[in-house]
């Protein structure tokens, strides 16, 4: 039983373990994924970093910030863009200068782990690379959710008389009944939102807000 674990694991980890979940990983301001870091951090995964790090940097460069001697970031080369953020990661590690302040790591967003929103806060302002990649890597949901939500698609699909159905046309169908889905969702959602100046209990509309 263990080792048929391990070989689905195997299977399936390439595209869990992919650069941008690496690089989040490493940018993670939550204590325990930060100690996790720095005892298991390999020459392996800075080939993902920095592989994340040209990506996001490939020009037209999205990043308007200034590096050393004035320079902006577009201008500079992709080994330069990646040795400044090597720089600027060794001062997040060692939780040195502009790292420093031992207030910042205790914040509600760095014990949550909301690590986006303190790199916008605390390493967007004070670093031309780190900040930049921080933000855009930690933001986004490195975990198996989206496949656990595509899987619900597949099966609420493929049952009963369509469960003979082809891999492709599955795929296509699930595809399409989640986008629906999240389609729906936000229709509901931004009608919620939506104030209500019309019933009998409209207080205020939204040319009370000009």
């Amino acid at each position: 039983m263990g080792q048929m674990f391990v070989k689905l694991w195997r299977a399936r980890k390439p595209k869990l373990e992919h650069d941008f979940a690496v690089c989040a990983w490493a940018l993670c301001v939550l204590p325990e994924v930060r100690a996790d870091v720095k005892d298991r951090m390999t020459g392996e995964h800075r080939k993902a970093i920095e592989r994340v790090v040209k990506k996001l940097h490939v020009p037209p460069c999205p990043n308007t910030a200034t590096a050393r001697k004035n320079t902006p970031v577009a201008n500079m080369s992709p080994e330069a863009i990646v040795d400044l953020f090597w720089d600027e990661f060794k001062t997040f590690q060692k939780q040195t200068e502009p790292f420093d302040n031992v207030a910042r790591w205790n914040t509600p967003s760095a014990l949550s782990g909301a690590s986006h929103l303190w790199h916008e806060k605390y390493s967007l302002p004070y670093t031309a690379v780190l900040g930049f990649v921080g933000c855009r890597t930690c933001s986004k949901g490195g975990g198996i959710g989206a496949a656990e939500r595509t899987w619900g698609g597949v099966k609420h699909i493929k049952s009963g008389k369509r469960s003979n159905l082809s891999g492709r046309t599955v795929e296509k169908r699930a595809v399409l009944y989640t986008t629906a889905w999240i389609n729906d969702a936000r229709i509901e959602c931004e009608a919620m939102e939506k104030i209500d100046a019309v019933g009998p209990n409209a207080m205020f509309g939204d040319d009370d807000f000009k």
